[in-house]
């Protein structure tokens, strides 16, 4: 089955990537006034034809947020409104592709840089489509069930972004790697590999901060389904220790931004392009110690949420605004689907809460209730979709932060896809992310607004 998945995932993949071609070479490119990657004069190396092939090949894959991670894999954190954007997927792509230029790619870099960000989405999505397929089957022991949350993951409302350059693909396989290791009785627990998936996805995106709650919880969880059995002192201790490493990994990071903005004894040197850029855009660029934003004055010195909001505006039910309707319309059907399902599971729970007030039926609860951790943080995801950010994002946050998504909408689906009647659930499910799927792809290539 795992041949399966792959050969699925990577499919979908083929067709997007044929899809935003012949998309980006039949309709002109929309051109907003938004961030572009400052790219310097140099003259081209002797294979300026090969990447031109590459941009026009895939230079659909890099709009809107693709442009802050490519420019933060080749030019690291040099102006603030980047540092919205986490740096664990565009460090990587930054590695690769440096090794491959020292292997003598005849390339430019920025073109390495765009084919190392798409080749490494490609093969994280195929990964993570086999790790959905694990979390669900273990969750469910449902190989129908697992089959179609594999395969609406491959065709989701949001696909195109699991393959441009974005971290999409990399927070799901993070994310879906953590949950995969929680789910190990306790003894079992590799507390190596749990430390190194939620690392991984607390420096990944900003949402991932929310994952500590499931290693907390299912370790809890063990000490309460197997209070007789006991939990040595030793385990407790590599538990703390495992989520503690991976939130001072992310204070690491937190340190260097601090110093790069905020000391003035840190100085920069940039690139006459890259300063002309922070020039014209009037972008506050790293090395200015003494000019620090109001961010450093903080107690906590996190520049996450200025920047959302000095950049973008995001804030609670700022969003909110007529003129926001086509956007609020295009996240509408993702966010109605996660309210409704997540209601309904949470008012059975409760009343099952009520149902069991007596200790030991407060443990049979929880031992039965296995995917309430991953019902509750669905919910608060799609709250704070609702009322703080910018709303179309919705459909790709949730898409990659949370297999609940895939779980609900495989309860739709009929035995065999034969069965699969456009007039009716299954169908509509169908319809959305089909539909999705192509318009987004059509739309992201060209630059045009999407999700």
């Amino acid at each position: 089955m795992t041949e399966k998945v792959t050969k699925l995932a990577l499919a979908s993949r083929l067709i997007v990537l044929v899809v935003q071609l012949m998309a980006n070479g039949a309709l002109p490119e929309h051109k907003p006034d938004v961030f572009r990657m400052p790219v310097s004069d140099e003259p081209k190396g002797c294979c300026e034809w090969i990447d031109k092939l590459v941009q026009r090949c895939f230079g659909g894959l890099r709009h809107w947020d693709g442009e802050y991670f490519l420019h933060i894999a080749k030019n690291l954190y040099s102006y603030e409104n980047t540092l919205a954007f986490y740096p664990l997927y565009p460090v990587v792509v930054r590695h690769v592709a440096q090794a491959l230029e020292l292997v003598g790619l005849p390339l430019s870099p920025d073109s390495i840089l765009l084919l190392v960000a798409i080749g490494l989405n490609v093969w994280l999505f195929c990964e993570s489509a086999n790790l959905l397929f694990q979390l669900t089957h273990r969750m469910f022991n449902d190989l129908n069930k697992s089959w179609y949350a594999a395969l609406i993951y491959c065709f989701n409302p949001a696909t195109i972004f699991f393959t441009a350059a974005y971290s999409e693909s990399f927070f799901a396989y993070a994310s879906f790697s953590l949950m995969l290791e929680c789910l190990k009785p306790t003894d079992h627990f590799r507390f190596l590999r749990l430390g190194a998936a939620l690392a991984a996805c607390l420096v990944c995106r900003s949402n991932g901060l929310i994952t500590v709650g499931f290693p907390l919880y299912f370790f809890a969880r063990q000490l309460l389904v197997k209070s007789k059995e006991g939990t040595s002192c030793w385990q407790m201790g590599k538990m703390v220790l495992t989520i503690l490493g991976a939130l001072g990994i992310l204070h690491t990071y937190y340190f260097y931004i601090y110093r790069l903005y905020c000391l003035p004894s840190t100085t920069a040197i940039h690139p006459k392009h890259i300063v002309d850029y922070a020039e014209e855009r009037k972008y506050l660029i790293s090395g200015r110690g003494s000019e620090g934003s109001p961010w450093c004055q903080y107690t906590l010195p996190f520049p996450y949420t200025y920047v959302q909001s000095h950049y973008w505006d995001v804030g609670f039910l700022r969003y909110y605004k007529w003129k926001q309707l086509p956007n609020f319309l295009l996240a509408l059907p993702m966010l109605s689907f996660m309210h409704w399902h997540c209601y309904d599971y949470l008012r059975d729970f409760i009343r099952s809460v009520w149902a069991k007030v007596t200790p030991s039926g407060y443990r049979e609860l929880v031992k039965d209730h296995i995917t309430f951790p991953f019902v509750l943080h669905a919910a608060f995801l799609t709250l704070i979709c609702t009322v703080f950010v910018h709303i179309q994002v919705s459909t790709r946050l949730l898409a990659s932060a949370t297999p609940v998504f895939y779980w609900f909408a495989a309860d739709h689906m009929p035995k065999t896809l034969a069965q699969l009647k456009l007039r009716s659930k299954a169908g509509a499910l169908f319809i959305w992310c089909t539909t999705y799927s192509l318009v987004g792809t059509v739309l992201f290539c060209n630059n045009y607004p999407w999700t």
